[in-house]
């Protein structure tokens, strides 16, 4: 049984990568999740799942009690129980130590939840992490700077984690190169995490250094209104453009001479390994797991987060050098093929739930 919360981006996606690979011979699969979700629009027409609503919302809300009591309903009946993000996570261990079915449950934080607070509402994340992680079994994490991250807060025992990068569909990303002059494609939630503004002000930078930049903000999100009034501060209106959520992803990507990703924090992000199976160099910070995917120099190319004079230079260097372009997004392409297909990462995610079935 899978749980899951948020209703876009990269943790529904993850999921159904995970179960378009499973054997349906082997595994009877349930889905906990909002009707809403891309995860739940992904497996609607699959007969062999069973769904399961959830309610939507990242706070803490009335409806939380009813999704609890379903949780307890399904854990009771389930054989394995992997939960992601962290406030279905929360919620399903929650229910899996009721039924006292903690050994059979998976937890995948998908980024911790404290990178995003700061002082009292940090320490209480932190906190009901250290109380939850007793109610599992594994901890999966998506980097290795995951695993670091939790173990200095003090979350779970060593013992507990095990590392299992993200995967996708490469084959979805292998579509011939078109790239059009001066484009960069920036895929991502409009949150303050991916730091779209760091992206506006990037632009703001080369518009002098390359009058035929154009860069395409792929997604949504809270932070929309003040993308768009930053982008009219600037004059970047003919320069910057908000797409809004996109299923033509590929085909974007395929038009992209650079990608970009400007995040606080990640932990092993989905938008850089759809750029890299495209064949798209990056620009991307470095932080969490992306160090992971992404080598500087060879496969793409890494600055420090919170400096959009980095983030230009770094973008503007590769719009300048086709041969740089080409070298980094051929390794890249080849990288994401070898090591970071869905199929490898939904074979080591089922080999943990054989060791986690009960008897």
């Amino acid at each position: 049984m899978f749980a899951s919360q948020p209703v876009a981006e990269g943790v529904p996606q993850h999921v159904l990568d995970v179960i378009a690979c499973l054997d349906r011979e082997q595994f009877e699969i349930e889905v906990a999740c909002p009707r809403t979700s891309i995860l739940w629009r992904g497996l609607a027409d699959d007969p062999e799942v069973r769904l399961h609503p959830l309610p939507v919302g990242r706070q803490i809300s009335a409806h939380d009690a009813a999704a609890l009591a379903k949780l307890v309903r399904l854990v009771r009946r389930a054989d394995v129980v992997h939960v992601h993000s962290s406030k279905a996570g929360f919620l399903g261990r929650l229910a899996a130590a009721v039924r006292l079915r903690t050994r059979s449950v998976l937890f995948t934080p998908h980024a911790w939840s404290f990178w995003a607070a700061s002082g009292a509402l940090r320490s209480g994340y932190v906190g009901l992490e250290r109380i939850a992680a007793r109610w599992c079994r594994t901890i999966v994490v998506v980097a290795d700077a995951e695993r670091r991250a939790g173990l200095e807060a003090r979350i779970g025992t060593a013992a507990q984690y095990r590392v299992v990068h993200n995967g996708i569909d490469t084959a979805k990303f292998d579509l011939p190169r078109r790239p059009v002059r001066g484009r960069v494609v920036a895929i991502g939630r409009l949150a303050r995490q991916k730091r779209p503004d760091l992206v506006v002000h990037a632009v703001a930078r080369l518009r002098e250094r390359r009058a035929d930049i154009e860069v395409l903000l792929v997604g949504d999100g809270p932070e929309r209104p003040a993308v768009e009034r930053l982008v009219t501060e600037l004059g970047l209106g003919g320069q910057v453009q908000l797409l809004g959520n996109r299923d033509d992803v590929p085909e974007l990507l395929a038009t992209a001479e650079s990608a970009v990703l400007a995040s606080d924090y990640e932990g092993c992000p989905l938008s850089v390994l759809e750029a890299m199976a495209a064949g798209v160099p990056m620009v991307a910070t470095r932080v969490g797991g992306v160090p992971e995917l992404l080598a500087d120099g060879i496969t793409g190319r890494l600055v420090e987060p919170g400096q959009p004079d980095a983030l230009a230079a770094a973008i503007g260097d590769l719009l300048d050098d086709s041969a740089l372009r080409d070298s980094l997004g051929s390794e890249a392409r080849r990288v994401a093929r070898e090591c970071f297909t869905r199929e490898r990462m939904s074979a080591e995610l089922a080999a943990l739930y054989e060791t986690h079935a009960r008897p």
